[in-house]
């Protein structure tokens, strides 16, 4: 897949600040969003990091990246999120997203930014483009009197509850807990306050939804779990409770640092009297409640492709994550969008750090940079992904030492949406 040609007429660059009401209008229309303020691409969104496809100076492509920083296996990568990705609906079907992708690849890699992540309307949209769906998350739907709990420590501390709007220090006690919750995980980002404000604590739009809460696990003094939820009466939707459970809980996010901590706001969860439904929207594919539910079918689990990932910069993203175990590995990657990418590497790494370098020998493996993501975020094994017919390799020890290699502690996920 060649990089195409700008056509006569056609201009990719970044919008200029008079120009951002254009963009809003056009990622808008595309994207089907009606001015909500809270995912108003625009409302934070610098015109430096937008990549935009004029034709006859019209705006007719958007495609805008945050520079995020995310947890990459125990590590901070810099990361493009992509977002506000859309065409003119008039203006589709004549490559500008193509042009605006290949164009905001060469500007993420000038800047560093090892990884491109994003969460797709379509994730045939992207994959085309090198992008592999690297986590999953859950979704649940609980009943409380369902939710037993089988082999689960026993916690000992207490817990409290606060308005989310009343917690001190601009909720510093969370955001110290997720700090680090988040050290050791994989694709978590580091969130200034606009990331909390805006997307974690902030109240919902419908009033009827309740205040936005916030548990907290202590023990002697020491903060190790908090959970950020909202519960609200569904008089009238519930008739099986007949008005006896009439409430409903919907659990936005949380972060543990212990076992107990997790079972102690779960144990929480499952005792309000007054609750029917537990909604949990996205949690990741390691979560622990379906080892400690007695009966996970009850938890009424649905899983979701979660968000993607693009190899930008291969050494450096490879370079920047952390292995667990020391080996080595050659690999041959093609990548017609990133050719800085292609080539045969060797890869040397361990708990001390890695090395990764070109070389003109035969590879242990060869791939694409789409399976590498996968291998790289740890959503795949090599074994698993030759076994797809997405790696080739007639050296089964070479599979095993990818597998060792490429191992991550934690399953990929991304708590906030962008």
């Amino acid at each position: 897949m060649p990089r195409r040609e700008v056509p006569a007429g056609v201009e990719v660059r970044a919008a200029n600040p008079e120009e951002m009401e254009d963009f809003r209008f056009v990622a808008n229309l595309a994207l089907g969003e009606h001015g909500n303020p809270k995912r108003d691409p625009v409302t934070f969104l610098q015109p430096e990091w937008s990549t935009c496809v004029f034709e006859h100076g019209a705006l007719s492509t958007t495609f805008g990246a945050w520079p995020f920083s995310m947890r990459f296996n125990g590590e901070r990568a810099h990361v493009a999120g992509v977002t506000a990705v859309g065409t003119d609906p008039t203006k589709r079907r004549r490559g500008y997203l193509r042009l605006a992708m290949e164009h905001a690849l060469d500007e993420q890699y000038e800047r560093g930014q090892s990884l491109a992540a994003l969460y797709a309307s379509q994730a045939g949209i992207y994959q085309r483009f090198g992008y592999a769906i690297c986590s999953w998350r859950q979704r649940y739907e609980i009943d409380p009197l369902d939710l037993n709990f089988v082999h689960a420590p026993t916690p000992t501390g207490t817990l409290s509850i606060s308005n989310a709007k009343d917690l001190p220090d601009d909720a510093a006690v969370i955001r110290d807990l997720y700090r680090e919750f988040m050290q050791p995980r994989n694709g978590l980002l580091h969130r200034g306050l606009n990331l909390w404000s805006a997307e974690v604590l902030d109240e919902p739009e419908d009033i009827t939804e309740g205040p936005v809460r916030v548990l907290l696990y202590e023990e002697d003094g020491q903060a190790l779990g908090y959970m950020v939820y909202t519960s609200r009466e569904e008089r009238g939707l519930n008739e099986v409770s007949a008005g006896q459970r009439d409430h409903r809980m919907t659990i936005r996010e949380y972060g543990w640092l212990t076992p107990a901590a997790y079972v102690a706001m779960w144990q929480f969860a499952a005792s309000q009297d007054l609750t029917w439904r537990i909604y949990v929207n996205d949690i990741p594919s390691d979560d622990p409640i379906r080892h400690f539910a007695r009966d996970p079918r009850t938890l009424r689990s649905r899983l979701m492709d979660g968000i993607l990932i693009r190899i930008v910069d291969l050494p450096r993203a490879l370079m920047t994550r952390t292995y667990q175990v020391s080996s080595e590995v050659s690999f041959r990657v093609s990548d017609p969008l990133c050719e800085w990418n292609e080539g045969t590497w060797r890869l040397e790494a361990g708990p001390e750090g890695a090395d990764i370098r070109q070389v003109d020998t035969e590879p242990d493996l060869t791939l694409d940079i789409f399976s590498l993501a996968h291998l790289a975020t740890g959503a795949l094994s090599a074994t698993y992904a030759h076994r797809l017919g997405r790696v080739e390799s007639s050296d089964r020890s070479a599979l095993l030492r990818a597998d060792q290699l490429f191992a991550t502690e934690y399953a990929m996920h991304c708590m906030n949406h962008f």
